[in-house]
């Protein structure tokens, strides 16, 4: 098994979802100022870059991040690479039997790099998320900021997957990791 990094590099024109506090570094101590050490004060939103939506995100009765098992978030994921403009649907998933964990890489993968928000990124439908509950995944992975479309009225998709317990991995990195 190969272990890759999908995380993306906080810095500060990695955009913010909108409405969100942009990310922020700013030096406190520094020993090249005279301090006895290099401290610093980071601000973000805990909806930036590479993040988890725990269930608690959409449902006050779900599991809160720092309760996460971390057996949840680690082990073996099916990177599925997935070619359509706007919407993943049931015709795009694969054979989930023995699946745990489902990263979906797209074309997502190439607005990673501006510095702007994209509204328009491709996303999953709300039956597709209902077949992944029925399925027994527990973690659901994509190469943006969001699993479900930009201002989704009442945020379906959210509250299928983190009504029933699943984790959401958003903002991953899947540009250099392989499908499988």
């Amino acid at each position: 098994m190969s272990i890759y990094d999908a995380t993306l590099t906080m810095k500060a024109d990695l955009p913010p979802w909108p409405g969100d506090p942009p990310f922020s570094h700013q030096a406190v101590y520094a020993i090249c100022q005279g301090d006895p050490c290099n401290v610093s004060k980071i601000t973000l939103s805990s909806h930036f870059g590479t993040h988890i939506d725990a269930p608690y995100h959409f449902d006050d009765n779900g599991m809160h991040v720092d309760r996460i098992p971390l057996d949840d978030l680690m082990g073996s994921a099916l990177v599925h690479e997935v070619e359509t403009p706007d919407i993943i649907t049931l015709e795009h998933l694969p054979d989930l039997t023995g699946v745990e964990r489902i990263l979906f890489k797209t074309s997502n993968g190439s607005l990673l790099s501006d510095s702007i928000f994209h509204p328009q990124y491709v996303s999953l439908d709300l039956e597709t998320a209902r077949h992944l509950v029925r399925s027994g995944i527990r973690l659901v992975g994509i190469d943006y900021y969001s699993i479900e479309a930009y201002e989704a009225p009442g945020d379906p998709v959210h509250h299928e997957l983190c009504g029933n317990g699943i984790i959401l991995l958003e903002g991953v990195d899947l540009r250099h990791i392989p499908p499988g």
